[in-house]
């Protein structure tokens, strides 16, 4: 928890609060992704996990990830593949602080769970997600910012090496003895991943959506953050709880890889 708290507050120092002034100008984004991430991702996320999960702690794993805010890498992604880096980014800030209210709500109305209430889960919400965001705007306001800015991404590299270490290592067996739990919950992870993907960007294709727009709805349709869903699976359900997030965090990395081989080639758009 303490490196996702880390990975969280050096993100956030690339907002201030003028990026989200005046609200008009971030419904549009905020509800865009909230459809993108929520509602569309979501959704196969739990259709997936309601059939094929063989436990009600990873149901409880992937109902975590399901109400999970977008994931971080959007936002860099964005601008490997040519995006529109204004609507990702706040798309994507907007709904970590929907997520607030809308987490705990979600996990407890899934779950109907009685060992972690809501208002515990939406503490710690609040610690990983405002807490954060206001670290990272005294950072921005005192001389460390060009310094946190040069440093960013290796802190977040390595924050998010901590955090999926951490729970890979205590799930091993299911990568290494238990093949048909690593199994069932690859499924959910390629398909709301590589799967969404390449939907979303086919549709918006043959809807003629400008490739800008078309790559930041691809990229907020198909990442959430997965060791945020595996953090507090961990800390609050239980190990087993945290599969879930481990499995998509493995996977992830290989769509993220896939990604940037793709938007790295010189003078190609990616499935343009």
């Amino acid at each position: 928890m303490p490196a996702l708290s880390v990975i969280l507050t050096v993100s956030s120092t690339q907002f201030s609060l003028r990026d989200f002034v005046p609200l008009q100008r971030v419904v549009q984004p905020v509800l865009t992704a909230m459809v993108l991430n929520f509602l569309v991702l979501g959704t196969v996320i739990l259709l997936l996990a309601r059939w094929l999960a063989p436990t009600n702690d990873l149901w409880i794993g992937c109902v975590l990830l399901a109400s999970s805010p977008p994931g971080v890498a959007i936002i860099p992604l964005t601008q490997v593949l040519r995006g529109d880096t204004r609507l990702s980014m706040q798309g994507t800030f907007g709904a970590y602080f929907v997520c607030l209210l809308l987490t705990p709500a979600l996990v407890y109305l899934l779950t109907g769970d009685p060992t972690v209430s809501p208002t515990s889960l939406f503490r710690t919400i609040l610690l990983l997600v405002l807490v954060p965001f206001a670290f990272a705007q005294l950072i921005n306001a005192s001389p460390l910012k060009p310094q946190v800015a040069r440093w960013r991404g290796q802190v977040i590299n390595w924050g998010f090496f901590v955090v999926i270490f951490t729970v890979v290592g205590v799930n091993s067996a299911v990568f290494t003895s238990q093949p048909r739990v690593l199994a069932a919950l690859s499924v959910p992870a390629v398909a709301s991943s590589f799967g969404i993907a390449l939907m979303v960007n086919l549709v918006g294709k043959r809807l003629g959506v400008p490739h800008a727009t078309r790559m930041s709805w691809m990229l907020m349709s198909s990442i959430k953050t997965s060791a945020f869903a595996a953090a507090i699976g961990l800390s609050m359900y239980g190990q087993e709880a945290s599969i879930p997030g481990a499995v998509f965090s493995a996977w992830y990395a290989l769509y993220f890889i896939y990604l940037g081989i793709v938007g790295g080639k010189p003078g190609r758009r990616p499935n343009s």
